[in-house]
């Protein structure tokens, strides 16, 4: 007896440890620290879009034109395709990893079962070619969206 209530308590007390944490459980992945490293598009962000992403995502490309600094703003607050009708997801959501179809791809993507927060499939990690972003680039998207994406 007991020993279950002490279960259902140890479940309960992760539930709301999930909840107030803004991500899935918890998952550190998908949630951003309580003081993210300064990053902006026009100091340092755009560096990794120029170097990792915009041979693909070029001028007028439908899945976000990141050729300049301008047009990588532009996707910010932007109903992402993947969303579908009735989902919430965005392309980036200022200080939502979770709810950043970008930063979902990122980490990812749908095989490696990260989805929307409505289950929205973002389909396949990104970058998809043979290129590779580092640690450190990743974690200057992460600060970049966690700060509010400016």
């Amino acid at each position: 007896m007991v020993a279950a209530l002490m279960k259902k308590l140890i479940l309960g007390i992760g539930v709301v440890g999930g909840l107030l944490s803004c991500g899935p459980m918890g998952d550190p992945e998908v949630t951003c620290d309580a003081s993210p490293a300064a990053a902006t598009l026009g100091t340092n962000v755009q560096a990794v879009f120029d170097t990792k992403c915009k041979t693909c995502h070029e001028a007028n490309y439908s899945y976000g034109d990141y050729t300049t600094a301008e047009k990588t703003a532009a996707i910010v607050g932007k109903k992402s395709l993947y969303a579908g009708t009735g989902a919430t997801l965005l392309v980036v959501e200022p200080k939502s990893l979770s709810n950043s179809a970008l930063w979902l791809k990122v980490i990812g993507g749908a095989t490696a079962g990260r989805t929307g927060p409505k289950g929205e499939n973002v389909y396949g990690k990104m970058p998809n070619d043979s290129t590779v972003l580092t640690a450190e680039e990743k974690k200057l998207l992460k600060d970049w969206i966690c700060s509010g994406a400016k």
